[in-house]
């Protein structure tokens, strides 16, 4: 893994194009800047480069929640398709609490879909212990909800030790 650079808006949004994340016109936000280190408010982009050379295999952003005491956004986490379902999102997942542990922070909270394309995802964080705690019907367009989760990150994980 390395921190995000201004030179990887291309690729990031090759990435989530594949992943389903967004369309290329929707996903075009992402090459101008929006994942760019502005002021130092505690947002953390990581990618890591594909070992095969074709582009990155994973980017994960998350960012502070405004007007909220330590609590963080999970705003995108995509892993290259051919590549999901190896450990890589949990290994970056982990390395994300981890990190915010250190800086003391207390609640992760992550917004996907309630369609039936995401219910992998809806598994894959209930799966790390995240809490289902809210959805909003017809959030996202009509028939496809907001589901909300969170994560304390102020308690020790079941079979972690935090330092």
């Amino acid at each position: 893994m390395r921190t995000y650079t201004s030179d990887d808006g291309a690729a990031v949004v090759d990435l989530v194009v594949a992943a389903g994340l967004f369309t290329r016109e929707a996903a075009g936000f992402l090459a101008d800047g929006a994942l760019d280190a502005g002021d130092d408010d505690g947002a953390t982009c990581v990618v890591e480069d594909a070992a095969d050379g074709q582009g990155l295999a994973a980017v994960l952003y998350y960012r502070p929640e405004e007007a909220a005491d330590r609590a963080f956004d999970l705003t995108m986490i995509a892993i290259r398709p051919d590549l999901q379902g190896s450990g890589r999102g949990a290994a970056l997942m982990g390395q994300a609490e981890d990190d915010l542990r250190r800086r003391g922070q207390r609640l992760l909270i992550v917004r996907t879909s309630g369609t039936t394309q995401y219910d992998r995802t809806r598994a894959f964080y209930r799966g790390l212990a995240y809490v289902e705690q809210s959805r909003v019907p017809d959030y996202w367009r009509d028939g496809d909800d907001l589901v909300v989760f969170t994560k304390r990150l102020d308690v020790p994980a079941v079979g972690r030790t935090t330092t």
